[in-house]
């Protein structure tokens, strides 16, 4: 695969995945509530035009960006999605952060929106109301972080009932997402991600993985880390390959949620993979004819001992990398 993807934009990446691959798979969402709902590529470009009416209406753009406080969900993909076809950029936060935490982003960002969970967007307005006049007339949009029928993000969409249509085009330098650093070195910095800095994880870290496009990705990591978002959903729209995301991470439904969806690739770190030896158990034997599984990445460290029975429960060697959100790809 040729890797030199520095003049390509991951709006562009987008637009030639759906167009390639616009019937196909492209997301399974698994809520909190264990009811399962699934896009291909047109569809969820349905949404993320739908939704990138609404943010536009807002007042997000390449000046303005839009700060997401939710825990994995179609209204993230969805959201972030439509920054980047927008020229816009993210602006990705714990969802369980405190009010100062979150104006602590917010303040450094200028964004136009804050999109949170209605059960959490008072956090979400105490952080806007502390910013005061810095946070000019930032608008607080509240979502269901299970939602998963069509109408069930209009809250996101606005009111305008036609989808956007003459959409910009990004150039690859620009800012398509602020990641904050978790501060261990002093105060968290904001990374800023282009739309070739995606473009181009996407592409390596699919070639890294023999990622193809009848492959599919699982994601149980936080969608607002840049693990999630570079090495799983970057890759899978790269070739055009599908991802089954979960609501967040479960040790014990990890492997049972890796068959029943048909993941082939997965990523994870050291400690949530010690949590799956801890609290799940060796596969029986029909799981283990269900298990596609033939990669998997993690960072940090394991035993040998907690590698060779990773191993046996997956049905493939979990590969070991590195990388920061400041690294873009990892080694």
């Amino acid at each position: 695969m040729d890797l030199r993807v520095s003049d390509d934009s991951f709006a562009a990446m987008w637009v030639r995945a759906v167009a390639r691959r616009g019937n196909e798979s492209f997301l399974q969402f698994e809520a909190s509530d264990g009811g399962v709902a699934s896009w291909t590529y047109s569809e969820f470009d349905d949404t993320v035009a739908r939704v990138a009416t609404g943010l536009r209406a807002r007042g997000v753009g390449t000046e303005r960006g839009v700060q997401l406080a939710l825990i994995n969900s179609p209204a993230f993909v969805a959201t972030w999605l439509a920054a980047i076809r927008l020229g816009s950029y993210v602006v990705p936060s714990d969802p369980m952060s405190t009010a100062p935490e979150l104006a602590e982003h917010l303040g450094r960002t200028g964004v136009a929106v804050v999109v949170a969970a209605a059960d959490r967007s008072a956090v979400a307005h105490r952080a806007v109301d502390s910013i005061g006049e810095g946070a000019r007339d930032v608008v607080v949009i509240e979502v269901d972080e299970n939602a998963r029928e069509p109408g069930e993000l209009s809250s996101l969409e606005g009111r305008r009932c036609e989808p956007l249509t003459d959409w910009p085009e990004p150039a690859p330098t620009d800012t398509a997402a602020i990641m904050f650093t978790s501060g261990t070195t002093g105060r968290p910095k904001g990374v800023v991600v282009t739309q070739a800095n995606y473009a181009f994880a996407g592409s390596t870290m699919a070639a890294a993985a023999d990622l193809g496009p009848d492959d599919r990705q699982l994601v149980v990591l936080p969608m607002f880390h840049a693990n999630a978002q570079y090495y799983s959903f970057a890759s899978a729209i790269a070739v055009g390959a599908s991802v089954a995301m979960m609501h967040t991470f479960s040790a014990s439904g990890f492997v049972p949620q890796a068959a029943r969806h048909g993941a082939t690739h997965a990523s994870l770190f050291a400690g949530p993979m010690r949590m799956i030896l801890a609290r799940g158990s060796s596969p029986n034997s029909e799981l283990r004819e269900r298990l596609r599984l033939r990669h998997c990445w993690y960072a940090q460290n394991l035993t040998a001992d907690q590698y060779d029975t990773l191993a046996d429960w997956f049905g493939c060697r979990p590969r070991q990398l590195y990388g920061m959100t400041e690294t873009i790809p990892a080694v």
